[in-house]
């Protein structure tokens, strides 16, 4: 009995290949998936921990070039007194913390921490209401209903 061997489809070195590509390929569909993931779910690209971008910026997006750029400085220029803000709140809870594993523990000194992130976050809502204000003022009587309008779809169902 004579062996008939079946020639092979492909040879080792186009096996290969065709490996690679599909590898450089499932890779390309899994980092396409990953970033569509990141940037749906944080809502642009990004940024530092901690970091929720303000929803002016979303909105600056639907403005033509020249008006997104104020929204985008007016933000830029508040973003030291919004960070001031966010480090007395820190600051304010690490006191709390500190004082609620205080031994021997000081209800009074409790109660002055609690009170301190009270003022810390009416500090930082203040901060968010003037850049709020004061980027609206610079908006035009139409980019103000259009914010109006784009605000009411983001708000939440209540």
């Amino acid at each position: 009995m004579s062996e008939t061997t079946r020639p092979q489809r492909f040879s080792p070195r186009t096996l290969r290949w065709v490996l690679i590509g599909s590898l450089a390929l499932n890779v390309l569909v899994l980092g396409a998936v990953a970033s569509t993931f990141c940037m749906s779910h944080f809502g642009g690209p990004p940024h530092p921990p901690g970091f929720k971008m303000p929803a002016l910026l979303g909105f600056a997006r639907t403005l033509p070039r020249e008006r997104s750029d104020i929204v985008r400085q007016k933000v830029a220029d508040a973003q030291p007194a919004l960070e001031a803000a966010r480090r007395g709140i820190r600051d304010a809870r690490a006191a709390v913390r500190s004082a609620l594993s205080a031994d021997p523990f000081d209800q009074a000194k409790f109660d002055t921490a609690l009170d301190g992130i009270v003022e810390a976050d009416t500090k930082e809502a203040r901060a968010k209401a003037a850049l709020f204000a004061d980027t609206v003022r610079a908006l035009t009587p139409q980019e103000r209903i259009q914010l109006h309008e784009w605000l009411d779809k983001r708000r939440p169902n209540r």
